[in-house]
């Protein structure tokens, strides 16, 4: 069996569709052999899943491309209203970024916008091409409660109501707060470290010094360097287990039009413990999309080659599923826990000993006795878990 064919053995035809348009194969076929693929196709399955994987601008692209006869009207459409949808909400966020950094760098807050419309015209040169629900902007962790007051005169407030560094575990336990403008319906995110885990990851000094100008916007916008944003998109995938095929066609696009320096990337996912993530993503991209690997690449690929391969196999079932979030799948926390290099693991492990806002919020305690976190941890850990099933139970 063809490892393209082992890999999509479980996806629906609507999904095996939408990656074939992707590729660009339709157009290389003739009529009579589209219309057979076509046959028996649920086009409002093949809607929800091009909704659900964020990807119904660029199938719109493709599919204007094809005129083909055997796709109905009502999903050209369909497809075409969203396209413009999302153009017109790209373009808000673009004004509500260049608001926010602008105002960030005002007040002497250095900040690099992680993804939105600075990394659709990025990637794609066309900001239409890629969806965003929000901004992320990384900032230094000194600077988080000045960035909270800035938002909150812009008109933001804190989804969670303000977390407030209680515990001396915050910084690291946690990676960053959530915004939303109830009037404006944007949200944005300040983030003080790239990922949620606790495991290294390279400084702000370093990331800031690399970092470049975004081309797109006219106000000086930073975005992560190219290795950087390489490193972090992998494994910004990774961690939601590719559920949306969008990530995965971001990492096919740098990898196709974007010079860059796979030996530093690798030295940096090795710095990281993330290697076995890196031959993920290019197993998974060269696997569903036909992605080239270069030759740069192959060391990369082969790099924890096993491993992998196994994540990959393990990311198809995430991606397989139009879930709200991988982590309505089972199998999620122990395929989290597989992405960790074994020094990970050994910090996972330490991490749980250490106090929470959880336990703070649960049991209120002055300063000067926070030291007693520590003995209370599993009993407040057990408390929260007795609470929990008592409610689900009566719901």
């Amino acid at each position: 069996m063809h490892e393209w064919e082992h890999y999509t053995a479980d996806f629906p035809q609507e999904l095996k569709l939408i990656l074939s348009m992707i590729k660009g194969e339709q157009t290389a076929i003739t009529p009579e052999d589209a219309q057979i693929r076509m046959k028996g196709i649920d086009w409002k399955l093949f809607l929800q899943l091009a909704h659900h994987h964020r990807l119904y601008s660029v199938l719109y692209l493709k599919i204007k491309e094809l005129d083909s006869a055997f796709i109905p009207a009502s999903v050209v459409e369909n497809l075409r209203q969203q396209y413009t949808a999302n153009t017109f909400r790209m373009l808000h966020l673009t004004a509500e970024m260049e608001q926010v950094c602008g105002a960030f760098r005002e007040r002497g807050i250095r900040n690099i916008t992680l993804k939105g419309p600075a990394l659709a015209h990025d990637l794609y040169g066309d900001i239409s091409l890629r969806t965003s629900k929000d901004l992320d902007i990384l900032i230094p962790f000194d600077d988080v409660e000045s960035a909270e007051e800035i938002l909150e005169l812009l008109g933001y407030e804190s989804k969670e109501g303000k977390r407030t560094p209680t515990v001396a575990s915050w910084k690291w336990r946690e990676h960053h707060i959530c915004y939303k403008h109830p009037v404006k319906r944007t949200q944005v995110e300040i983030h003080w470290r790239l990922n949620p885990d606790s495991g290294r990851e390279t400084d702000f000094e370093l990331l800031w010094k690399r970092s470049r100008f975004s081309t797109y916007t006219q106000t000086p916008v930073r975005m992560l360097e190219r290795e950087d944003l390489w490193a972090y998109l992998v494994t910004h995938g990774a961690r939601h287990g590719w559920f949306r095929l969008r990530w995965l066609l971001d990492i096919d696009q740098m990898i196709r039009c974007m010079p860059l320096d796979v030996k530093k990337v690798e030295r940096r996912l090795k710095a990281e413990g993330r290697l076995s993530i890196g031959s993920q993503a290019l197993h998974l991209a060269s696997v569903l999309l036909d992605t080239p690997i270069y030759d740069n690449y192959l060391a990369l690929l082969s790099s924890h080659k096993r491993e992998g391969e196994k994540l990959a196999r393990r990311g198809l079932v995430f991606m397989n599923e139009m879930i709200a979030s991988p982590a309505d799948v089972r199998s999620y926390r122990s395929y989290l826990f597989a992405l960790r290099s074994t020094r990970q693991k050994l910090f996972f492990f330490i991490e749980r000993l250490y106090p929470s806002t959880w336990d703070v919020d649960q049991l209120p305690l002055p300063r000067s006795l926070h030291f007693l976190y520590f003995p209370l941890r599993p009993f407040l850990w057990f408390w929260r878990r007795i609470k929990r099933n008592t409610m689900t139970e009566r719901g």
